[in-house]
């Protein structure tokens, strides 16, 4: 970044709004998200596409079982 980018994005910087929250608020907003730093994805973003894969495993199962019962 060249010296007229941060001049610019410092620029651009100090006319932005003030946040608006109160000090109680902030403080519990970065506990959290502390909190939640380094941990791996939920349980629930590994079950959800675990049960659709088996779903369409099911689905395809029986549609493979309904072509060749049909070729027959």
């Amino acid at each position: 970044m060249t010296d007229d980018d941060a001049d610019k994005l410092s620029e651009l910087a100090h006319r932005l709004p003030a946040i608006d929250l109160d000090a109680t608020t902030a403080a519990r907003i970065a506990r959290s998200a502390r909190q939640q730093v380094g941990r791996g994805p939920s349980l629930a973003r590994l079950i959800e596409p675990a049960l659709v894969a088996v779903f369409a495993t099911t689905y395809l199962a029986w549609a493979i079982a309904r072509v060749l019962e049909a070729l027959r």
